[in-house]
């Protein structure tokens, strides 16, 4: 396409976390907000459990927002079984917190359980769990209290954790210890991924709270984010910001897009990095995301995301793929690992925005970020472990000392290995 003529330049913005980049665009927005409506700006993302970091952030600036083609992620069913978790593990007298948990993930408690504790909690003016506390005071229930008992065993512990362990490393030992990014990769292998993805924003979103929180106790966070979890009073305002998906984005347009995320492994996502085909539809999507903005476009990446813990990411392809001229940069980063010099003489990959003749000898310089698009310990790849023997990466989080693999070993079933350690040998 032919590159435009005039109008503002690109805006990149580079920051150290992803808490930063949600803070940082919401800065904007609000400077910008004598000049743009909110309802003509967008904040464009690629998967759907980015929307955390920036709802929390409208919210604090008491800004107004609309979720296009998805919900709240705290409205989403997986956030709301985790926070019945941490509900009921705060107040066990919560019976609705108790019915969302006692059996998810399944424990082989049935709906007549679950009856039959309701009836004795009415009748002895209890709360259910303090039924399933003393189940061996009720005959009735016979065999099943054995299925029972292990589920007060898990609150208690966790009532206890709390008192002095960092609550978000409890919630993540929480999520382990029910087994629940399993019971979700069981239930669907697709959205199952999605959904696994959602827990992990909501983690890091509990993490955020305790770097910013000195003594965070989870009585507090639930406070907190009972703020995040009805957009209700919004329904009647016209003027709000729009948060959506880059899929939801189609056909649409605002005067001022965000387009946030731009990292590999999320945009374009790690999968489509081993398919050339997927790896230009990341790509075309990617141009459908910066055609959405008539007047502004705002590009930005963060260094670091939570996956189940604090990883590196490396900045898109995509941004490197846009050429210099057209980019203002403004990098906030404290620690710039990767820095951002013209190509050294290799020709750029073509792109949306630089498309060619067949014959052009020259491409213009773009944005280049220092990291090997050929990283050896790629999804795909075979490799053998001294213990476990032959396995195929699977999936592939953080880099080089922060490395996570997760392997499928013949036999054996998924591993998952901090690479440092491994001493793994690639055999294909």
């Amino acid at each position: 396409m032919d590159r435009p003529k005039g109008g503002d330049k690109l805006q990149l913005l580079l920051v150290d976390t992803a808490a930063e980049e949600a803070l940082e665009v919401v800065k904007t927005i609000l400077n910008k907000q004598i000049k743009t409506s909110l309802k003509d700006t967008a904040v464009l993302y690629r998967t759907n459990a980015q929307s955390r970091a920036f709802e929390e952030q409208l919210r604090r600036q008491s800004l107004p927002y609309q979720i296009v083609g998805g919900v709240s992620l705290y409205q989403r069913k997986e956030i709301k079984d985790i926070m019945a978790y941490l509900k009921l593990i705060v107040n066990t007298k919560d019976d609705v917190a108790f019915e969302r948990t006692i059996n998810y993930p399944k424990r082989g408690i049935g709906a007549k359980t679950v009856t039959d504790i309701a009836i004795i909690a009415r009748r002895e003016t209890i709360s259910m769990y303090d039924v399933v506390q003393k189940i061996d005071d009720y005959p009735e229930f016979g065999a099943r209290a054995k299925r029972i008992k292990p589920f007060a065993a898990l609150i208690e512990k966790y009532r206890t954790e709390k008192k002095t362990m960092a609550i978000d490393l409890m919630t993540q030992d929480l999520v382990e210890d029910i087994n629940l990014i399993e019971e979700l990769r069981n239930e669907d292998k697709i959205i199952g991924q999605t959904k696994i993805e959602n827990i992990e924003a909501f983690i890091e979103g509990v993490a955020e709270y305790v770097k910013n929180n000195v003594d965070a106790a989870l009585e507090s966070y639930l406070a907190e984010i009972s703020l995040f979890t009805d957009l209700d009073a919004y329904k009647e305002i016209d003027d709000k910001v729009t948060l959506m998906t880059l899929h939801a984005a189609k056909g649409l347009e605002y005067d001022t897009v965000f387009m946030v995320g731009l990292e590999e492994g999320l945009f374009p996502l790690g999968k489509a990095t081993m398919d050339p085909m997927a790896l230009e539809e990341e790509r075309r999507l990617f141009y459908v995301g910066a055609t959405r903005a008539r007047k502004q476009l705002y590009l930005s990446s963060a260094t670091t995301r939570h996956r189940f813990g604090e990883v590196e990411s490396i900045p898109s392809r995509f941004i490197k793929e846009v050429p210099s001229e057209l980019i203002e940069k403004k990098d906030r980063r404290h620690n710039r690992r990767y820095g951002s010099n013209a190509h050294s003489g290799a020709p750029a990959q073509q792109t949306f925005f630089n498309r060619k003749p067949a014959m052009a000898t020259s491409q213009p310089q773009g944005v280049h970020y220092e990291f090997e698009e050929n990283e050896i310990m790629q999804v795909g790849r075979i490799v053998q472990h001294p213990t476990f023997g032959r396995g195929r990466i699977v999936k592939a989080d953080g880099m080089g000392e922060s490395l996570r693999l997760e392997i499928m070993f013949s036999g054996l079933g998924l591993k998952k290995i901090l690479a440092k350690y491994a001493k793994l040998k690639i055999v294909g």
